[in-house]
């Protein structure tokens, strides 16, 4: 069966605010496995996954640390995948697949919720970025300082969203090779020094196997919940399998342990001095700055699709420039350390927003509508409802991995209610245009 049939079908309309943001991309606009895999891969090797990597080594063995990035990974590309699958059959992102499963206006919040969360995110991993390069260049001078490294290192990150998924495209593809071959260099010269017997393999904190397997999958629930922005241009389910594994059984994985093998060889926890201790110096800073621009120029890219069925009418390039603008200002001010708190918050809401959409597509409807004539209820309460008792679960319980209890227990709650309440909990709506 062709499981681009559905797309076919669907009446693409017209990309009033570029990059098809809130209509389905088109098939002749579609890109090849080895594009998509760059870009996921783009995504997921970042910053964060080398320090999750650094944190896996201070508290496991060498081997428990790799066993929980393997496990850590293999559970986010099983959840991501299947979101991702959906977006792929019928070329529309997170925040529009949300449209199914929580009606036309309940989507706006939605949206909202991943634009806050992911823009709110981009500004710290601002903030974070200038004091990396501080880290490795404290002598540097003014353009090496915290605050204005973060600005010039937001407005870097921001050019490539505003471009939309060529953007992302054209950096993964150049960036992506030279920084797997950087990366896979530091861990060579990392085994050298722990062959030579300079280093050794501590475990300074020690974490359980599965605590491991918790920051593993910690370290991407959000970003797997809308791998449906980079699907979206996938020419098929197949495709769109491929490259989120490429993505996360890969790219995630090798730059995890890329982490974790350079800070058990020089026991330095400290992951910028111990790239610059292995040997890396000035390649180290392209590894740190590259990771951070292909990832975090997707979260200002998810930001604005999220922000774009909020005001469909202004094109999204401009929104991107915006978020971007006033995120980087405010990384670079470092006033984002004051909203940490609120951002993790509001981030255990997202991955149940995943079980949500795999129980409304997988389990109740089987097939969605996104032509210009579908008609959406205004509000799924089900949905909601889903959702802040998945959060709760995910923020409250202890056992198990908290972003998968959150996603498992929203599934199972949108299951229930639905087959419990049939329609009793949705707002219809006399709209059928779909902008």
């Amino acid at each position: 069966m062709d499981d681009t049939n559905d797309v076919k079908k669907t009446v693409e309309g017209i990309n009033h605010a570029g990059d098809y943001g809130t209509t389905p991309v088109p098939i002749g606009s579609r890109k090849g496995i080895f594009s998509l895999s760059m870009v996921t891969a783009g995504f997921t090797i970042s910053m964060s996954g080398l320090f999750t990597g650094a944190a896996l080594a201070q508290g496991l063995s060498l081997r428990n640390a790799i066993i929980a990035n393997i496990l850590g990974n293999i559970i986010i590309c099983l959840y991501s995948g299947s979101i991702a699958a959906i977006g792929a059959k019928y070329g529309v992102s997170a925040s529009m697949l949300s449209r199914e499963a929580f009606g036309r206006k309940g989507a706006k919040i939605i949206g909202l919720i991943i634009a806050i969360t992911l823009t709110g995110w981009y500004s710290a991993q601002c903030g974070f970025f200038g004091q990396t390069i501080n880290t490795l260049f404290p002598n540097g001078g003014f353009l090496t300082s915290v605050r204005v490294a973060a600005l010039w290192g937001g407005i870097l990150m921001m050019l490539t969203a505003i471009f939309g998924f060529k953007g992302l495209q054209y950096l993964s593809n150049f960036g992506i090779p030279i920084l797997i071959a950087v990366s896979a260099y530091g861990i060579y010269l990392s085994v050298g020094n722990v062959g030579n017997g300079q280093m050794t393999f501590n475990v300074n904190t020690p974490i359980t196997l599965v605590q491991g397997v918790v920051m593993a999958v910690g370290s991407f629930a959000v970003g797997g919940v809308i791998q449906a922005d980079i699907s979206r241009y996938a020419r098929s389910i197949k495709d769109s399998w491929i490259s989120t594994g490429v993505g996360f059984l890969f790219g995630n994985i090798f730059i995890i342990s890329a982490g974790i093998i350079m800070i058990k060889a020089t026991g330095d926890g400290n992951l910028p001095s111990a790239m610059v201790k292995v040997g890396l110096g000035g390649l180290g800073l392209f590894v740190l700055m590259i990771a951070q621009w292909t990832t975090n120029d997707n979260n200002l890219y998810s930001s604005s699709l999220g922000i774009l069925h909020l005001i469909p009418n202004v094109k999204k390039s401009t929104i991107t420039a915006i978020l971007g603008a006033v995120a980087t200002l405010i990384g670079a001010a470092g006033f984002y350390i004051y909203f940490i708190p609120f951002l993790t918050t509001l981030g255990s809401i997202i991955p149940p927003i995943a079980g949500v959409i795999i129980a409304d597509y997988y389990l109740i409807k089987k097939k969605y509508d996104f032509s210009k004539d579908a008609k959406y209820a205004s509000w799924n309460i089900s949905s909601f409802i889903s959702i802040i008792l998945g959060a709760l679960v995910g923020i409250y319980v202890k056992q198990g991995i908290s972003s998968v209890n959150a996603i498992a227990s929203a599934l199972i709650t949108q299951y229930i209610l639905i087959k419990l309440f049939n329609d009793k909990l949705i707002i219809p709506s006399s709209i059928t245009k779909s902008e």
